[in-house]
């Protein structure tokens, strides 16, 4: 647990104030419930037995007076003092400690969900949403829980039990001794279970991670599900996981439920034999009777946080399971790495040019591309052909960095891609996708995802140009009208076209378009056609597409073959704009 909750420390500096003084406050709460059962003890063998106090607690409870009325009226005032101050520090604490927690917890899930967006795509390509998801939510939700037990439960009961071991050991020895006798077996019992414990809960995470990730992927599709009645099987399918999932968790809750009896039956029997060897000690007078109540207080107390610790188990086993898939995912090192002298961009002219490039998506993969050049001037439109896999959507991918080529060189403006800063060479690229993806929310906050900071006369430029006023007035609201998540409430034209605007009003000067108009009717991709034309306009564009309306007015045509892109026929009917020479240009 507390390895656990040390893979975070980065997260706890900020927080080392307030968990400092949470654990001073503590150690008064200890202190303060350490002293609670000696007013009893004053009053019987003070105030009823008429006994010398001996200790300086207990003489200072008593007072010089020997009026047994005075020295009742004294304990029970004492009584009350430090029940009221343990209330108040363990309130302080309390609080601390746990906000602490709760701060420490929202940090490591920015953390994540920040570190998670900068992992490269070749990340991401080999992960399932939905466990991500999981981990982002349900897992962060475990690690709270834990960190705010530790915090809250487990330094109070182990400052508790420590300080009754010694104040037990200092009073009587011998007996402090037996009474701690029966500690070896707790501490033996608490950690064969909290491993066994420990590996239930990671069974079930690990079957609740796939549960998050089938139903993530399945609603995601649900109109694939619906459209090839498949809801049945997806039922199924998820009825298995689930039950996977169950029985996993229902390991861990029996588990759970049979250690903390286990606890109290040993327990038991400590409280049997001290209380044995106490009452016979009080007949043979080597005890007083309120020296033995205050052990049996101790006792009692002694108990009480290793059953609280023993409770923890579950939380613990659960909270160090999600600490390490947390952790495993802030410690991955898949970035496109960024070298410290790059330097910003503002604008390129918009040359492109491919090396020698050799990429792969895995070390032992086949080359996508082998040994690739490429050379593109400002402003021109290169249609690229291919079979699919071939690695059409590859080669433009290397441009913005999405990834990087294990041999050659990509460069812009005659210079390596790699010596830019990724924000500001991922600002010189557009992209049109043939999937055309809206985030829920308003069109105009899904159109000025293109730049958060353009005024309203320039998105009205970009929605005039993007065709979107076409059926701007359909909507709902207008262009502040809210679309569902994904887009779903639009159709597939007015989302493209709102994706168009989006890219036309990030104004890069490179623009890629992916199969653009797929699955498009005649006439809406007529109004596609009209847009991509503005948006391309003056801009170097790459067009991956095999239809020849798209094609139309491309410099070039290329088709990747064997992992290279060699030049191909231009299709007929497509109007060939002649491209300026180097030396015009």
């Amino acid at each position: 647990m507390l390895s656990s909750a040390w893979r975070f420390r980065q997260f706890l500096r900020g927080h080392w104030r307030s968990l400092a003084v949470g654990a001073v406050l503590g150690v008064g709460v200890t202190l303060s419930d350490l002293a609670q059962p000696w007013p009893l003890k004053v009053i019987i063998d003070g105030a009823i037995g008429h006994r010398q106090q001996r200790g300086w607690l207990a003489q200072m409870i008593a007072g010089p007076s020997a009026d047994p009325q005075i020295v009742l009226v004294r304990s029970l005032i004492a009584l009350a003092l430090l029940v009221l101050l343990s209330a108040g520090l363990g309130f302080a604490a309390d609080y601390l400690m746990s906000s602490a927690g709760e701060r420490v917890t929202m940090q490591i899930r920015q953390a994540l969900y920040s570190h998670l967006q900068r992992l490269s795509l070749s990340y991401h390509d080999h992960q399932r949403v939905g466990d991500l998801v999981s981990r982002v939510t349900l897992d962060i939700d475990r690690l709270q829980e834990m960190l705010i037990a530790v915090f809250d439960t487990f330094i109070p009961n182990a400052f508790m039990l420590g300080g009754l071991a010694i104040v037990m050991v200092l009073v009587d020895p011998v007996f402090g001794l037996l009474s701690l006798s029966i500690a070896p077996l707790l501490a033996w019992v608490t950690y064969r279970y909290t491993l066994r414990i420990k590996r239930a809960v990671a069974g079930a995470r690990l079957a609740d991670a796939g549960v998050a990730s089938l139903a993530s992927e399945t609603l995601a599709a649900v109109r694939w599900v619906q459209a090839f009645t498949r809801e049945d099987h997806e039922e199924r399918r998820f009825s298995e996981l689930t039950q996977e999932s169950l029985g996993a968790g229902l390991i861990a809750i029996r588990l759970k439920a049979a250690f903390a009896p286990i606890v109290d039956v040993v327990s038991v029997i400590g409280t049997i034999l001290v209380t044995y060897v106490g009452v016979r000690r009080v007949m043979d007078h080597h005890m007083t009777l309120g020296l033995l109540l205050v052990f049996l207080a101790y006792l009692r107390a002694l108990y009480r946080p290793m059953r609280a610790l023993s409770k923890l188990a579950y939380v613990v086993s659960r909270g160090t399971t999600s600490a390490g898939r947390v952790a495993e995912v802030l410690e991955a090192d898949h970035r496109i790495a960024e070298r410290p002298d790059a330097r910003r961009i503002s604008h390129l002219a918009g040359e492109v040019e491919l090396r020698d490039v050799t990429f792969r998506y895995s070390r032992d993969g086949h080359p996508v591309l082998r040994h690739a050049n490429l050379q593109v001037s400002p402003g021109e439109r290169i249609g690229i052909m291919g079979r699919s896999g071939g690695g059409k959507s590859t080669l433009v991918s290397l441009m913005p960095r999405f990834y990087d080529p294990q041999e050659g060189a990509v460069l812009l403006d005659g210079t390596d891609v790699r010596e830019f800063t990724l924000a500001s060479l991922r600002n010189q690229v557009s992209l049109v996708l043939q999937e055309p993806i809206l985030f829920y929310g308003s069109l105009l906050d899904n159109i000025r995802y293109g730049d958060p900071s353009a005024s309203m006369g320039r998105v009205r430029e970009v929605v005039e140009d993007g065709n979107v006023e076409e059926f701007l007035d359909q909507v709902p609201g207008g262009i502040l009208g809210h679309v569902g998540e994904r887009g779903v409430t639009l159709s597939g034209g007015q989302r493209q076209r709102i994706v168009i605007a989006r890219a036309m009003l990030r104004d890069a000067p490179i623009v890629i378009l992916d199969e653009p108009t797929t699955g498009l009717d005649q006439a809406t991709e007529q109004l596609v056609l009209e847009a991509l034309d503005r948006l391309t306009e003056g801009r170097t564009t790459f067009i991956i597409s095999h239809h020849p309306q798209v094609l139309a007015g491309v410099n070039r045509l290329l088709s990747i073959d064997h992992g290279q892109p060699r030049e191909a026929s231009v299709p007929a009917g497509t109007i060939r704009f002649p491209l300026p020479t180097r030396e015009a240009q």
